[in-house]
């Protein structure tokens, strides 16, 4: 049996998120891929990828992997014939042969993502970047976001971070996040070897109040002393959120 391994690249705003929503499969970047493989091979086909990307959220290089039911396609078939049939919003970048253990979501060591802060007193509003930025209405603290984002690298309980409470694991390691300045925005990018659901976009909306002042610096060592979601910043909005690599 072939296992294929793929890297997609998609635009979040239509879909419900990457994982297949019951009901109504085509509103999921899951299930575009899956219908396309099942008309491929006439028979279902799952499509397991290395993050499930929430809602809106988008991704330059989600790693997905899948095994094939017969040999009817190589790669280079595989790619075409998926291309071919994908909308405007989703595209294939590669299609290679994997290992037969190889698993796109058990086997990843770290996941980067990216966040686009609008700033407010950037000289234009965004024209072609509005969907994939969240624009501020107030002036952010840049150094104060440098110093939170200081306080969450590093081996941590991120029970606090994560709107799923009943998660069994929520020791995660944030390898690096960097807060970086252009003209007219903030950029906030984060690696881990993993994501509790919603962390990425907590952990956003917590450098966000810190650098609004509502939140004191304190509050992130005091997040993850009491566990308690009181202690962090609000949910980020999830279309200035994206997926921009996974490292095996």
């Amino acid at each position: 049996m072939q296992n294929f391994k793929m890297l997609v690249a998609y635009d979040g705003k239509k879909y419900m998120g990457y994982n297949k929503v019951k009901g109504n499969p085509d509103k999921s970047i899951q299930g575009k891929l899956e219908a396309i493989l099942e008309k491929a091979y006439g028979e279902e086909v799952e499509v397991i990828s290395a993050v499930s990307t929430d809602a809106g959220v988008h991704a330059k290089e989600q790693v997905v992997n899948f095994n094939a039911p017969d040999s009817s396609y190589d790669s280079e078939g595989i790619f075409a014939y998926i291309e071919k049939y994908l909308p405007d919003d989703i595209i294939i970048l590669s299609v290679e042969e994997a290992d037969e253990r190889f698993h796109s979501r058990y086997l990843a060591k770290s996941i980067t993502y990216e966040y686009r802060l609008w700033k407010q007193e950037a000289t234009v509003r965004p024209l072609f970047e509005r969907n994939y930025v969240n624009y501020m209405a107030q002036k952010l603290n840049v150094h104060t976001m440098k110093e939170g984002a200081k306080l969450i690298e590093g081996e941590h309980d991120f029970l606090a971070f994560t709107t799923n409470k009943k998660t069994r694991k929520s020791e995660k390691k944030m390898i690096s996040i960097n807060v970086t300045e252009t003209e007219n925005e903030i950029v906030i990018t984060m690696t881990a070897n993993g994501f509790l659901l919603n962390m990425e976009r907590i952990v956003v909306g917590t450098l966000v109040q810190v650098g609004l002042g509502q939140l004191p610096l304190g509050s992130i060592n005091k997040a993850f002393a009491s566990q308690d979601n009181r202690d962090v910043g609000h949910k980020a909005s999830a279309g200035a959120l994206c997926l921009t690599r996974v490292k095996y």
